[in-house]
């Protein structure tokens, strides 16, 4: 059965949520999304102010970051608690 976009949205914020800061790959593993599909949402959820994109260098070259925003766990805690009262 395919998911929604609501579903798709949560499970991004959830991993980002449950993990802290996480790079895309991580993100797609633990959101079971493929990499076109992340990229749009991840695009999506950073309009939305839900998440933030960090470009981080090292010493061991560079990296693109992603972190969930207080507005965004507010949406992800308000949808577990909805689907809790529901029971889904």
């Amino acid at each position: 059965m395919r998911r929604s976009n609501v579903e798709m949205n949560i499970a991004i914020l959830k991993a980002l949520s449950d993990n802290g800061v996480l790079k895309l790959t991580h993100i797609m593993y633990k959101s079971n999304l493929n990499g076109v599909i992340l990229k749009e949402k991840l695009t999506g959820l950073e309009a939305n102010g839900l998440i933030e994109v960090h470009n981080i260098r090292g010493q061991h070259g560079a990296g693109v970051f992603y972190n969930i925003t207080p507005k965004g766990l507010t949406v992800v805690r308000s949808f577990l608690s909805i689907g809790a009262a529901l029971e889904f």
